[in-house]
């Protein structure tokens, strides 16, 4: 699991992956190594955006603006300009044209049960089967999930409270990362690991690059329960 640090410039770079895929935190109010961040930067051309308004507001490329707690998915054709005010989580997918949209805030909980005691969300759906997505994963205290891996990668970033990621160095050793609001990271392929909680819950944001899941041809709503007289 590699985790994001903009003071150490460990950058989320998944570009050499099979969905091609990179991760980042801005902040205009943070001042690294003596200078604050200007408040705008530029998109990966050909590429879907996703994203979370921790604070301020976003101007996106197409004209929409998403504000704190809001997310949102919009399409860069170019190096667009993108800016910010306050703190905010981008996902880039690039070679992939997703669905313009912002949306939130998030509920309290998800809509859907996930593994051991959490549930999660559908925030930012495939248009098509296969497609990238965008869920809100909710922790509830004192949750320890059971090992797992995913056959892609994840990147995830958590908007509130905290818990822990462990991951499998080995057949004996684990590997613990604390996790706080704002901790943007990424879940390598087939990676072993497993989240916690103690007394506070936690919610993250979680980026899947695919899916075997979404609307086809021969299955989808407008479809679906039409019948021809």
């Amino acid at each position: 699991m590699k985790i994001y640090s903009k003071e150490n410039e460990v950058w989320l770079d998944y570009t050499n992956t099979m969905y091609p895929s990179s991760a980042a935190m801005y902040d205009s109010t943070e001042c690294i190594n003596g200078s604050y961040d200007q408040g705008f930067t530029y998109t990966n051309e050909y590429s879907n955006i996703y994203g979370y308004v921790f604070s301020g507001d976003v101007l996106l490329p197409n004209g929409m603006s998403a504000t704190a707690g809001q997310y949102f998915s919009c399409w860069s054709w170019g190096c667009n300009e993108l800016r910010y005010s306050g703190k905010v989580g981008i996902i880039t997918r690039i070679g992939f044209r997703g669905q313009d949209m912002v949306g939130g805030p998030l509920e309290d909980s998800g809509r859907l049960v996930y593994i051991d005691g959490c549930s999660d969300s559908l925030l930012i759906y495939p248009p098509r089967q296969g497609d990238p997505s965008v869920s809100a994963l909710f922790f509830p205290p004192h949750v320890e999930q059971s090992y797992h891996i995913h056959p892609s990668i994840r990147i995830g970033m958590v908007i509130s409270g905290s818990g822990t990621a462990c991951v499998k160095e080995d057949k004996i050793n684990e590997k613990e990362i604390p996790l706080t609001p704002g901790t943007l990271f990424c879940i390598e392929e087939r990676e072993l690991h497993r989240f916690k909680t103690n007394q506070s819950n936690m919610v993250v944001i979680a980026f899947h690059p695919d899916g075997d899941w979404g609307p086809t041809d021969h299955n989808h709503t407008m479809l679906n329960r039409t019948y021809k007289a």
